[in-house]
């Protein structure tokens, strides 16, 4: 018995698969940017232990290099973020519901999917105040 997947997506499956193929890049370039924070932390925690058998340091060094890490940490959990919404966006397409305004119910204009293709929320929506969780 062969079950049929409801689509509700605004979108054919010709856009369905442009926006798919969209938010695969979008999602190799995000991977590619949290390998090179998650390398850049590495690479500074192996710099704090050599710091640490160093006899002369100074404050401002311990302060610009713990400001250096917090801000690699922000930007990697921002990547990490990001592409869970990605993955979400490509299970969307998979569900059929694709392009759906999660607070409206009413499709997402193609042009906004274009400039944010991973997000759940139509432009009034946002303007409404009513794209958070």
């Amino acid at each position: 018995m062969e079950t049929t997947k409801t689509i509700n997506s605004p979108f054919d499956e010709q856009t369905l698969q442009y926006f798919k193929e969209l938010l695969l890049e979008k999602r190799r370039e995000a991977e590619q940017q949290e390998a090179q924070v998650e390398e850049n932390i590495s690479n500074l925690n192996e710099a704090d232990d050599a710091d640490q058998s160093s006899i002369a340091h100074h404050m401002g060094d311990f302060g610009s290099d713990t400001e250096e890490k917090q801000l690699n940490y922000q930007f990697l959990e921002r990547t990490r973020k990001y592409i869970n919404q990605i993955n979400d966006a490509l299970q969307r397409i998979e569900d059929g519901t694709y392009g759906i305004c999660k607070a409206t119910g009413n499709p997402i204009a193609k042009g906004r999917l274009e400039s944010v293709p991973h997000t759940r929320y139509s432009i009034e929506a946002k303007e409404q105040g009513l794209d958070h969780e």
